[in-house]
Formats: structure tokens, sequence, C-alpha cells
């Protein structure tokens, strides 16, 4: 049997467009195919990925209809590339369109809903990742947060514009869409004139949004187990992290200035004449970046840390390359510029220690039994359940006073920025106690001795 012949019969014509058995039973077999592919993926594949991955049913509905579009965007390409029934937009010669088939159009929109499916998995299973680790570093209080309370970025938002960044490169090859722009651009390399277009602008797009990828899995997914394994503080993690993401993005603004053939050479010596002019202007800001660079490296105040500037008591959030933000206890923000952390006197009260010691003085009436009024500091202090037991409170008797005898208590706590309640606490406590014992807290009293004026003699009683 001539299979070559039988493969080459002619089934139907439309139009100018024959149809051949051989290419009819490829079509046919490659569309079975894909159908039962397809009843496996949706029945199947996809069920244990929504089981495994605990999505909404939204989320799964929605998933569900990308990857049947998909699957048929791509049947029609089977079937028009399989059938050769392949066409131009337009049957003009001179149009642009006739150089523009049918499949490209059908590429293109298979482009986009593969970007949009892939989308939703990876941003879906790369967020939910995110989440699961977040509430992990929570509970084993190793968490710290990058902008504040506000700022923790959703995977989401990283993954989408690398994924329709990369669909739109592919669309605009596919069309035909891909022109230079350099002649538009006086700064651009002249070895290079033609070569930058606008699928290379794309590419350098992509190129730092794929490093910012590449940051977030370095500094959020790899250096955790490092962090955790060799017992890293919250604050050498922010500065490992920011020193890193500098450094890298450094590197890759450079590489994709190089790729997309930009004159480094043109932009350094204009940057030059540049800094020389706004030099003067901008001393305050240069000053503030060096010292956030300092900060980064010196690491003498880190975020986590409780700082008290000019009586300013607050958490340090976050230490920018200019500026750092604290929350006070009010909870609220100040924006402090880095060379206040630098070159004023700034008391760091979690620098080395978790811990620190503070004091609350009272004075009681002369002929008080300062025994008793020991014992009862220290039961105060002993009780309470945010003062640590080691070191122990103690007692320091300070002065005799004017009308008082004077008395503090020592004490250490971990609970820093909450201290002027816990000196509250006590004071309630001291006083109580001191009522129940009868023991007075004097106040000032003063004798006042009032001098009479001797009496006069007039001559006239005389």
């Amino acid at each position: 049997m001539d299979f070559t012949a039988f493969f080459n019969q002619e089934v139907f014509t439309i139009g100018e467009i024959t149809i051949k058995l051989g290419r009819l039973i490829f079509v046919t077999v490659g569309v079975i195919f894909l159908y039962i592919l397809g009843f496996m993926l949706l029945r199947s594949w996809l069920e244990r990925f929504f089981l495994y991955e605990d999505t909404t049913d939204k989320q799964k509905n929605r998933v569900r209809r990308l990857t049947t579009i998909c699957l048929i965007l791509i049947a029609s390409l089977i079937i028009l590339l399989g059938l050769q029934a392949d066409f131009a937009i337009s049957s003009l010669d001179e149009s642009p369109l006739s150089k523009i088939k049918l499949s490209t159009f059908i590429q293109a929109f298979l482009i986009y809903f593969i970007a949009r499916l892939v989308d939703e998995l990876l941003s879906s299973v790369l967020t939910h990742r995110y989440q699961q680790r977040r509430e992990q570093q929570l509970q084993e209080g190793g968490l710290y947060q990058l902008q504040g309370g506000s700022s923790q970025i959703r995977v989401s938002h990283i993954v989408q514009p690398i994924v329709y960044l990369l669909a739109l490169t592919f669309i605009i090859q596919q069309l035909g869409l891909d022109i230079s722009i350099s002649d538009f651009l006086p700064w651009t390399n002249p070895e290079n004139a033609g070569l930058i277009t606008i699928n290379r602008i794309l590419s350098a797009i992509l190129i730092l949004l794929v490093t910012r990828l590449i940051l977030w899995v370095l500094t959020e997914i790899v250096l955790y187990p490092y962090y955790k394994q060799k017992e890293i503080n919250v604050g050498s993690q922010y500065a490992i992290n920011r020193l890193l993401t500098y450094f890298v993005l450094l590197i890759a603004i450079i590489g994709t200035l190089q790729y997309v053939g930009i004159n480094l050479t043109v932009l350094m010596g204009g940057a030059a004449a540049l800094l020389v002019g706004i030099g003067l202007g901008l001393q305050q800001t240069f000053n503030d970046l060096i010292c956030g660079i300092i900060l980064l490296f010196e690491r003498t105040v880190e975020v986590g840390d409780i700082v008290d500037m000019n009586d300013l008591v607050g958490t340090v959030k976050k230490i920018g390359i200019r500026t750092s933000l604290v929350e006070t206890r009010d909870n609220v923000s100040v924006i402090v510029p880095n060379s206040k952390l630098v070159a004023d006197n700034v008391i760091n009260w979690s620098h080395f220690d978790s811990k620190a010691r503070f004091r609350v003085g009272v004075g009681v009436a002369y002929g008080s039994d300062t025994a008793l009024v020991k014992g009862i500091l220290l039961e105060a202090a002993e009780k309470h359940t945010r003062i640590v037991r080691r070191p122990k409170p103690f007692v320091r008797f300070v002065n005799f006073g004017d009308s008082s005898l004077d008395f503090e208590i020592l004490f250490w706590t971990r609970d820093l920025l909450g201290i002027e309640d816990v000196k509250s606490d006590l004071r309630f406590a001291i006083d109580k106690a001191f009522r129940e014992a009868n023991i007075s807290i004097p106040f000032p009293q003063r004798d006042l001795w009032i001098k009479q004026a001797p009496p006069s003699f007039d001559k006239s009683d005389e």
C-alpha cells in the first residue's frame, strides 16, 4: 500500500485551501491528545495543586477558566498550522497587515493568557509560602518590618510585572512591532546605533524586575535559615539585607545600561559636572546618605533598637539610605535624618542587652521605720510581672532631705518602651502599701516667723 499517496489524498477544499487526509489525521490526533491532556490537567493535576496550596474557590475557578482558554487557543493553532489553513489578515500586498497572519494573533492571545495563568499559579504559591513563613517568624519573634507595619510586600506585586512584561516582549516580537529608537536618544553610543529597540528597553526593565525578585528570594527565603541557625538578631538581618540589596541593584543598573547601549562615559561626565554645581546645595543630603551607609556597616543603631534622642523615645523601624523611621510610644512615626543618629548623642537602650536598669524615687517622713520602707519597696518591685528577677531589685537610701528621708528602688526590665507604665504601676503599689503600713509621704514644710517692729515714740506725746 502506498502510504504517501494515501496521506496525500484531498479530502475537501475551502477556497484556496486544500485539506489533505494525512494532515487531517495529524490534526485529529493532536486535538484528541490535547483533549486528554486538558482533561487530566483540569480534573486531576489542578485539583491536587488546589488541595496542596489551599486556594480559594474564586482562585480555582479563575485558574480553570484560564487553563481552558489556553487549551482552546492551542487547539486552534494546531488546526490552523496542521491543515496549513493559516492566512494573512489583509490580502493587499502593500498593507502592513499582509505580513501578519491569523496564527500570529492567536499566538499573541495565547502568550497573554499563559502569562495570566502563570501569574495566578506562581503568585498564589509564593504568596501562600510567604505568608506561612511570616506567621512562623511572628511566632518565633524573629520578624522585622522593612517599612513599618504597612509595607509587607506581596509576592504577586513582584511576579506580575515580570510575567506580563515578558508576555508583552513576546507579543511585540510576534507582531513585528520591535522598532529602533536610537535616533531619538542623543546620549546613546554611536557604535550601538540602531540596536536600541523597544524590546531592548523592555528587556532592560525585565532585568531590573528579575533582579528584584532574586533579591526577594535571597533575603526572604535563602538567608532566613542562615539567620535562624546563627541566631542573628533582626537588626543585623536588616543591615545585611539592605547592603546586599544596594550592591546587587547597583550592579544590575550598570549592566542594564550597558545592555541597552547607553554611553556611561557621557553620563558619568555629566553627573560629575552636575554634582559640582549642586554639591553645596545638597551637602546635608549627601551627609545623610553617607551616614546611612555608615549605620548599616557599623550597626551602632539597628532596626528594632529602642533609642532616646533629646527626650524622643521610640523603636527604630527602618534605616533608609537617607532617613530613618522611629516609631514613638504614641505610635507616631518620626522621620529622622541619618546624620542625627551618627553625629548626635543617642541613647540606645537595647544596643548590648535586651534589658536596662531604671529607678523610682520616694520620700518618707522623718521617724519612719527605714527597714520597713525597704521591705515594702522590694516587695512592690518583686510582685511586678514586667520586672526581671535577675538581677534582683534593690533599694538605695539616697539622702536625708530637708523634709523627708529619700529612697530609690532600682530594678531591671525588658519592657523598655513601656517603662513609664511600669514606673506608674510601682508608684501605685508603693502608695497603697505605705497607707496600709501608716507610713506617710511628707510634703515640704516651712516655718514663717514674723518679726514685729519696735514701738515708736512721738515727742508730741510728752
